[in-house]
C-alpha cells in the first residue's frame, strides 16, 4: 500500500488518467493519520527528552 500511496503522490499530479479506488483512499488515509499520530507521539516525546 506504501507503493500505492507514493505512485498516488506523484502521478496523480502529472496524470489526469490516474485512478484509486475509494476502498484505497479510504484504507491510505486511514493509515497516514496513524503515521501522523506515531510521528507525533514520537516528537513530542524526543522534545521532553531535551528538558
Amino acid at each position: 500500500m506504501f507503493d500505492l500511496l507514493k505512485r498516488a503522490y506523484v502521478e496523480a499530479r502529472y496524470d489526469m488518467e490516474y485512478k484509486i479506488t475509494g476502498e484505497e483512499l479510504k484504507y491510505l488515509a486511514e493509515r497516514v493519520k496513524l503515521l501522523q499520530a506515531t510521528t507525533e507521539k514520537v516528537c513530542e516525546e524526543k522534545i521532553k527528552s531535551f528538558v
